[in-house]
C-alpha cells in the first residue's frame, strides 16, 4: 500500500483549470507521442489527468488514469478525465493483465522502493513503461527533487536501468527533458569539471527531468 498522500500543492505541480491541464497534457505528449503504441494507455499516478484529457481530445479511446490523491482525483474527474481513484498496487493486483503503454510520470520518487519494484513486476509482458523523474545527474534536477517535500527518494538512471533489467525490460529510449545547450562559459567549466574533478559536465546543462522508455520482453 502507498503511504498517506500529501496535499496536492506539495505532491507535485498540477494544473488549476481544464484549459491549463490540456496545455500541460500537450506539453507531455510533445515528449512522449512518438513512444505511443496501439492498445490501452494507463497513466499510473495521473494527478489531475492532464495527459488523459489531451489523449481523449485527440481521439484515443482506451485511456485510464489511476490516482489515490483525493484532491487531484477530484480535479481530474470534474474535467471529465477517465480516472479511477485507487492506489497503484490495488489497481495492478486486480487489473493490468492486458499489455499496454503505462505512463509513470513524476511518481516513482513519491513511493517506497518496494512499491516501485512491484509496479515493474506486475506489468504484463508486452507492455511499455514510460518513466519520468527528476534528473539526478544535473544540478537543476536536484533542485526539482528538493522542491517537493512528498518525495521519498531520488532514482538515478543507473538505478532505473538495474531495476528494469531485473524484471525483464529492455530500454528503448532515454534522455533529458529541458537540457540546455552549453555556452562557451559552460564548455570551459566542463573541462574543469571533467579533468580536474572527474565530474560529468551534464551537471551544468542537464535538464530538470530524466525520462526512460522500456518494453517488458520477459518475466523474471
Amino acid at each position: 500500500m502507498e503511504p498517506k498522500q500529501a496535499h496536492a500543492e506539495f505532491h507535485c505541480w498540477h494544473a488549476a483549470t481544464r484549459d491549463e491541464a490540456l496545455r500541460k497534457g500537450e506539453y507531455l505528449l510533445s515528449h512522449y507521442r512518438q513512444f505511443l503504441k496501439d492498445g490501452p494507455i494507463v497513466d499510473l499516478g495521473c494527478g489531475e489527468g492532464a495527459l488523459l484529457l489531451r489523449l481523449k481530445e485527440l481521439g484515443r479511446g482506451r485511456v485510464l488514469g489511476v490516482e489515490s490523491n483525493e484532491e487531484l482525483c477530484g480535479l481530474a474527474q470534474s474535467w471529465g478525465a477517465p480516472v479511477l481513484r485507487q492506489d497503484l498496487l490495488t489497481y495492478l493486483r486486480g487489473n493490468g493483465h492486458e499489455p499496454g503503454v503505462f505512463f509513470y510520470l513524476d511518481v516513482i520518487e513519491h513511493v517506497p522502493f518496494d512499491v516501485n519494484e512491484e509496479v515493474f513486476q506486475r506489468l504484463p509482458v508486452g507492455s511499455r513503461i514510460i518513466v519520468q523523474t527528476p534528473n539526478t545527474n544535473s544540478v537543476l534536477g536536484h533542485q526539482f527533487y528538493l522542491q517537493v517535500p512528498s518525495h521519498v527518494a531520488p532514482y538515478s538512471p543507473y538505478v532505473l536501468h538495474g531495476m528494469l533489467n531485473r524484471f525483464g525490460y529492455v530500454v528503448v529510449a532515454e534522455g533529458g527533458i529541458g537540457d540546455r545547450p552549453p555556452t562557451w562559459k559552460n564548455r570551459v567549466r566542463a573541462v574543469v569539471l571533467r579533468r580536474v574533478l572527474g565530474l560529468d559536465p551534464s551537471l551544468l546543462w542537464g535538464g530538470g527531468n530524466y525520462f526512460l522508455v522500456a518494453d517488458r520482453v520477459k518475466e523474471c
